[in-house]
């Protein structure tokens, strides 16, 4: 019978270890030839790598330069865009606000000068002086004023909107006079009243007593000469007749021309000649009521 001869025997421990190196080099060759592919050939969104396990979606792409582009660089990532909020997130709360703090009325700012400064400044107009507020009369203070230290002068007193104003008295301004002609006429009264009450401060005068004076005499005076002139009136009619005649004779050389003019004149001069002692002397007897009137009104406020 022939019989095979045994060969030699393989120890059972080889033949394990023979199947296990066997085993793990299917795997790693199945990998090594997925990499050499994927190399090969680049991914696409929608190409998909091979792995023995099933196969997962590529999430980033390396795409190539746009000939067409100068700007584009070979290998920039694309990244996905954001897909939005999922629904069921909670947004996240805004930053507070701060809270606004309460709006409180300004405090009143004082005057950056007192009251007074006002009244002696030069560069305008003051407004017509409070008939409320007026100081009482310090005997102790009162003096002779001194020429060579006058106290500072006075600012005019602006009259009201749409009047003539001449000192205490104000009456509305006529519809033939212009705008520009009552101020006129106001600032010059003005003028004699603030020098008036500069006098007045010289003698020791409250400013608020000195202002009273003076409008009290100015509109007094005023009112006294109109009343010696309408007394005066039927007499001094005469007079203007006389005058009247007289210039009309001595105008014949300048006839007619000057013979009108000459006559206008001689009658005013007749007037004024007759009326002029009348108008000065209720001019006096005005200002002399004014001062009295000024200085016997009681005060209104304590002495400063």
């Amino acid at each position: 019978m022939g019989t095979k001869p045994p060969g030699p025997s393989v120890h059972p421990f080889y033949r394990r270890a023979a199947s296990l190196v066997v085993a793990g080099v299917i795997p790693l060759s199945v990998a090594v030839a997925g990499a050499a592919t994927a190399a090969a050939d680049p991914l696409s969104p929608d190409s998909t790598i091979q792995i023995p396990f099933g196969r997962v979606p590529a999430i980033a792409t390396v795409p190539a330069a746009d000939p067409a582009d100068p700007g584009s660089v070979p290998g920039d990532a694309v990244i996905p865009a954001d897909p939005g909020p999922v629904p069921g997130d909670v947004p996240p709360a805004p930053p507070p606000i701060p809270p606004i703090p309460p709006v409180t009325p300004e405090s009143p700012v004082p005057p950056e000068h007192p009251a007074s400064t006002g009244r002696n400044d030069m560069s305008t107009t003051r407004p017509m002086p409070d008939p409320g507020k007026l100081a009482p009369i310090d005997p102790q203070r009162l003096r002779f004023p001194n020429p060579l230290a006058p106290a500072p002068p006075v600012a005019l007193i602006e009259a009201p909107e749409g009047t003539l104003r001449v000192g205490s008295l104000i009456i509305g301004r006529p519809e033939w006079l212009s705008r520009e002609q009552g101020k006129q006429f106001n600032d010059a009264i003005a003028g004699s009243e603030a020098g008036m009450a500069q006098s007045l401060d010289s003698a020791g005068f409250e400013p608020s007593r000195s202002d009273r004076i003076a409008a009290d005499v100015i509109g007094a005076t005023t009112i006294g000469a109109s009343v010696g002139s309408i007394v005066a009136a039927p007499v001094a009619s005469i007079g203007a007749g006389i005058g009247a005649v007289c210039g009309a004779i001595a105008g014949i050389p300048m006839f007619p021309t000057g013979t009108v003019a000459t006559t206008v004149f001689g009658a005013a001069v007749g007037y004024a000649f007759v009326a002029s002692p009348a108008i000065a002397i209720g001019a006096a007897v005005g200002a002399a009521v004014g001062v009295a009137e000024g200085l016997l009104m009681p005060p209104t406020i304590p002495a400063s």
